[in-house]
């Protein structure tokens, strides 16, 4: 069992099997090091898996891969995001909470992590439509997640349109200013952007 720390989550992911390896390893490297930077034979040998196996399990190489790896990237990120609003009762400390764990994993990365999905994206989009589409799929699935949460805890009292747009303007706004901060705590090598960025998020909470 391996703990694997993405965008501030640790998230357990079993390697019992070489397609888990290839799939945690690609997350790993994909996010440290970026998608064209990490050659199949570096992600096959870090993985310790056979060449044969890794082509039975990936037949389409790197690509496959990548967008096998973002598919656990977001799964991790999810509960994790489900567990900071199971752990708090408002909505300012879950993102609090969430923030903080983010500036915990990046710290103990060496601050050479951060979101699974930003580098590849950053590298990737429209250079590959399979994986374009998965990192669209992705950040939407978090978003859609953070709107379920947000409603549940009666943000606005989303009865009508305009209330659920708030709703929905509140979601991007959370995930937007992780991104942002994640990036320049990970420049800065430190956390405070990430602290700063929550608090910030509790004003916009607050006044909604």
């Amino acid at each position: 069992m391996t703990t694997v720390l993405v965008k501030g989550y640790a998230g357990d992911v079993s390697e019992t099997t070489t397609r888990e390896r290839m799939i945690s390893t690609a997350m790993t490297l994909f996010r440290r090091e970026g998608y064209q930077a990490t050659s199949w034979r570096r992600l096959v040998e870090k993985a310790g898996t056979p060449w044969g196996s890794a082509y039975h399990h990936f037949p389409g190489g790197k690509e496959q891969l990548a967008v096998a790896a973002i598919e656990l990237g977001t799964t991790v990120v999810a509960k994790t995001v489900r567990r900071a609003f199971e752990r708090n009762e408002t909505v300012e400390d879950a993102v609090s909470w969430w923030y903080r764990k983010a500036g915990e994993a990046l710290a103990a990365d060496d601050y050479r992590g951060g979101c699974p999905l930003a580098t590849i994206t950053l590298e990737m989009a429209h250079a590959s439509p399979a994986i374009t589409k998965a990192c669209q799929d992705a950040f939407a699935a978090w978003h859609a997640l953070l709107v379920e949460l947000l409603t549940a805890h009666d943000v606005n009292n989303t009865d009508n349109t305009a209330d659920t747009d708030a709703v929905d303007d509140l979601a991007m706004a959370i995930m937007n200013n992780l991104e942002g901060a994640l990036l320049v705590s990970r420049v800065r090598r430190s956390p405070d952007p990430l602290d700063r960025a929550a608090r910030h998020v509790a004003l916009v909470v607050r006044a909604a």
